[in-house]
């Protein structure tokens, strides 16, 4: 991918490795906002702003190595999909409408609270949700918008007020996730150095967080790509396109994990984006 870089801009000039629309909203990130062509994208108390141009893409912020790694643009994703394809062969299939989605290196505190949101959720309504937490407990940055509160900012928050800010019967579900964030077991920098298995196990343990929510944390917060997060959309995939034996959600993820191992996150994006492209 042809970069370059300087103190408080990133240009890209490979448009189909680097599509800031699919890669936005494909479901992965919840936390930015579209001014005409711009997209302004949040990580906790940083902005930066997303530029289309005719034939490259401009990424401008004060915090340039932060979102130089949030985009993770040292990730080589043809070489990603050249070995999805050694796997299985038809992959190539998948990349259709999808080449330039890359997985974003988010906060993981941020990650787990929009994921929560997420539950029984749509893209639009979750996008409403955490803007209006942000504009009731962050503070205002510099581009306008609202950063997304920290732990501490959030603790301060009832369960009424998330009630009243439209997160519904997962009111409980982050009041109480909240609390436990400020508990010295589930220190992130201490979550960070878990396997993938006693990491999920400790995310399960949150409340409110099952399965598929746990492996949306795991993969696009703490970057394990050997989980395969599975929704109807994945299911239908398994079920029309790789096999005809009935299995449930978990033994779906298990299938795709056996079959593109540490590959299995990036595999699962293509699916995904794939089967909504192609309704």
């Amino acid at each position: 991918m042809n970069i370059k870089r300087t103190k408080d801009e990133i240009i890209i000039k490979n448009k189909e490795d680097f599509n800031v629309k699919e890669l936005l909203e494909c479901g992965q990130v919840f936390s930015y906002e579209k001014i005409n062509e711009d997209y302004v994208v949040i990580s906790l108390d940083k902005f930066a702003v997303v530029s289309i141009k005719d034939d490259y893409t401009v990424i401008k912020s004060k915090d340039i190595d932060y979102f130089y790694n949030y985009f993770d643009l040292d990730t080589d994703y043809n070489k990603i999909k050249k070995r999805l394809c050694e796997i299985y062969p038809d992959f190539n299939k998948f990349f259709v409408k999808g080449l330039g989605i890359r997985i974003l290196r988010q906060d993981e505190y941020q990650t787990i609270i929009s994921f929560i949101v997420s539950q029984n959720n749509n893209i639009k309504r979750i996008h409403k949700i955490l803007k209006r937490i942000s504009e009731e407990f962050g503070h205002k940055l510099d581009c306008g918008f609202f950063s997304f509160p920290s732990c501490l900012e959030l603790s301060r928050a009832s369960e009424e007020d998330f009630k009243r800010l439209g997160t519904g019967y997962r009111s409980k579900y982050l009041f109480n996730t909240i609390k436990q964030l400020q508990e010295k077991e589930y220190n992130i920098e201490s979550l960070r150095k878990l396997d993938t298995r006693d990491l999920r196990k400790k995310l399960l343990n949150l409340c409110g967080v099952g399965p598929k929510v746990a492996d949306c944390i795991l993969f696009f917060g703490f970057n394990r790509t050997d989980v395969f997060p599975v929704d109807t959309w994945i299911k239908k995939a398994y079920e029309t396109l790789f096999s005809s034996q009935k299995r449930n959600e978990e033994q779906i993820s298990q299938f795709f994990i056996s079959t593109f191992g540490s590959l299995s996150g990036y595999a699962q994006q293509y699916i995904f984006n794939y089967m909504i492209t192609n309704k």
